[in-house]
Parts: structure tokens; sequence; C-alpha cells
């Protein structure tokens, strides 16, 4: 028995979410099981349960993972809005089938209190090999691949050509965690014609954020001392875990995708979501967004939900933002705050069509 008790914990402490967003879960979950406690189905699109169904991606050379959820009841006589789920970093798409969020879905759409909606979730991470801690593409393009290319024009494609979804921007949302929603957020911003609303959790949706006080982007966010960063450091502390005694560095994150030389600068301005609120002509009205944050964020990201929606607003966008006030950046907080943003998207989705309203056969 001793030596199952390292892995053991390693697993009980994932579950409970006490440690960093960092651990995998592999292979731990039966799908067979969790669509058998689904009103609902994943449809599995990976090499992660005994087999390999996975899509080839033509713009990234490789095979690619992803699951896709249609709710209870579907019928592909309607066309139903879709949501695309983007994972946290230190992870892939197995989150989305491996904590109790989905079923929450699930009952929600049970309840009539979310509509009917398809959900995709693909795989972010740079080798698609399921490794633990491998380098997150934050689904944009960059060193690593194109990797919004191949969300917006293969994994987009392949959802509606499979599946019965309505083609109207209005009908297709985006839900990103963390570093997910910092590419979701991004590409909803800057592709308009494709999404109608977006949602974040914990997400860095201001990479430039800055402020004038000694801590600088460590500090609580105020109006009165916030300012643009500048240039980009490769040492700067991004994450503080364990009371101080863990930091990671911008280095390991940004490193990979765009390089640690002054090119960075330019990648994130075209990129960050708060510069794209004066760079990418959005209008007052023209995107649903909705922000949610834990109030202890390791991260800082907190700060950065607050600066964009007060940036949002000079320029006349409206940004929800939700707080969970005591929650800290970890697996527990993902976990337990995905409904919120459900909701959101629920109320800016288009609905399912009827039956009765697609035109007739021959």
């Amino acid at each position: 028995m001793r030596g199952w008790r390292g892995p053991i914990a390693a697993l009980v402490l994932l579950l409970l979410g006490s440690a960093p967003a960092d651990g995998q879960y592999y292979n731990l979950t039966n799908l067979k099981w969790l669509n058998h406690r689904l009103a609902g189905h994943v449809d599995d699109y990976t090499q992660n349960h005994g087999e390999d169904r996975r899509i080839y991606s033509p713009i990234l050379g490789r095979s690619r993972d992803l699951y896709v959820y249609t709710p209870p009841g579907y019928d592909p006589r309607r066309q139903y809005p879709v949501i695309f789920w983007l994972h946290m970093g230190y992870v892939d798409e197995h989150v989305f089938v491996g904590t109790p969020a989905l079923l929450r879905l699930d009952r929600m759409i049970e309840r009539g209190e979310m509509p009917p909606v398809v959900v995709a979730a693909p795989d972010a991470t740079a080798d698609g090999e399921n490794r633990t801690g491998a380098v997150h593409s934050l689904f944009v393009n960059s060193r690593v691949g194109r990797f919004e290319d191949h969300l917006v024009d293969e994994v987009l494609p392949f959802v509606m050509t499979r599946y019965s979804i309505r083609p109207e921007r209005e009908a297709h949302g985006i839900l990103g965690l963390s570093g997910g929603g910092f590419g979701g957020m991004s590409i909803a911003m800057r592709r308009r014609d494709l999404f109608g609303s977006v949602a974040t959790l914990a997400s860095p949706v201001n990479v430039r954020y800055d402020d004038i006080r000694p801590s600088g982007p460590r500090s609580e966010f105020n109006p009165e001392t916030y300012r643009w960063k500048e240039s980009y450091d490769p040492d700067e502390v991004y994450g503080v875990f364990s009371f101080g005694l863990r930091r990671t560095r911008a280095s390991k994150y940004i490193g990979p995708l765009f390089g640690d030389g002054p090119e960075v600068n330019d990648y994130l301005r075209a990129l960050n979501p708060a510069d794209l609120l004066f760079t990418s002509g959005l209008r007052p009205g023209e995107l649903a967004i909705f922000c949610h944050f834990g109030g202890r964020d390791n991260w800082n990201f907190d700060a950065h939900a607050l600066s964009f929606a007060w940036l949002a607003a000079s320029r006349g966008v409206h940004v929800e933002l939700v707080t969970d006030p005591l929650a800290s950046h970890n697996i527990h907080y993902f976990r337990e705050n995905q409904e919120d943003a459900y909701r959101f998207l629920g109320q800016y989705l288009l609905p399912p069509t009827g039956p009765w309203m697609l035109a007739p056969g021959p």
C-alpha cells in the first residue's frame, strides 16, 4: 500500500482543488459512465478512451483531440447554438469531461435554466500528447502552431458540418478558462463575424496591465494609478503560489509562443483583449462580454478583469463582471464557477430552432 500513497495523494489534491491548476486528468474519466449519467451525450473525437478518433488538422499537420457535447433531446431536425469551451493551462481537453461542471450544465438545460446548446472542447496543447504541463497555445497563432486558424477554420467547420448548428454569429459563443480565456476573448473581439458572445473565467484579459506603485503588475487595480505596460520582461513574476514559495515567470508561458525579445511587445499588443478595445473597432452592444474572477487570484487576473472592464467602459462597451471574492486560481474555482458563465451566454445565444421552422423536405 505504501507505494500508492504518492499517486493517491496527488490525485486527492487535484480533485479537491487545493493546488494550482496544474494537474492532468489523463484517462481517469470513464466516458461510458459519464454518458450514462448525462441526459445529453459527449461524442469522442480523441485518443483518450482506448481508440484514436482524433480529427486530422492540415493546418497543424497532426491529429487533434476534440470532445463535443450534445444537449438532452438533441434533434438534428432543429438547429442549435454552440459554445466553444477553451481549457486552461497545465491540462488539456480532458478537464471538460473530468469535473462536475459538465454534469451541472446538463442539469441546467434539463431544468430550463439554459437553452439546449452544443459545446465543443478542443485541445490547445502544443504537442497534443496529453502531457502534464505541456505548452499551452492560448488558442492563438504563434511559433508553436496556427491554433487560432485551427479553431476558426477547422474545428468550427467540423462542428457545423457534423452537427445541426445555427449559422448566425449570435448563435456562436466562447467560454474560455484562464489561458483559454485570453485566446477566447481575443478571437471573439477580432472575429465578430463569427461570434456574438464571450465569457471568461480568471483570464489574462489585459496582459499589458501595470501600475505606477512599487508592486507594479502585481498591484490591485486602481484607475488612478493604472498604466499600460510598455515593455516585456521575461523574468517578470506572473503567478505566486504556496504562500510565495512557488513563483512562475513570464518566459514559461510567453517564450515558447512568441520568444523573449522585443518582438514580443508587438505580438501582445496585437492580441491583448484590452488593447483590442481600442484597435478592433468594437462598437457598444456588438459583442456580449462576461468576465468572472476570483478575488484572490494567484496571477492577479482579478486586476486584469477590473482594468479591462474600466477601459471598456471608456469606449461605451459593457463588460459584465462577477467575482467569487475568496477564490484563488485553482481547479476548485473553475469547477464551481462555470454555471455563471453558462447563464450569461444563455441570455445572449440565439435559441434552438424548432422543426416547424425548417424548410420541408422533398
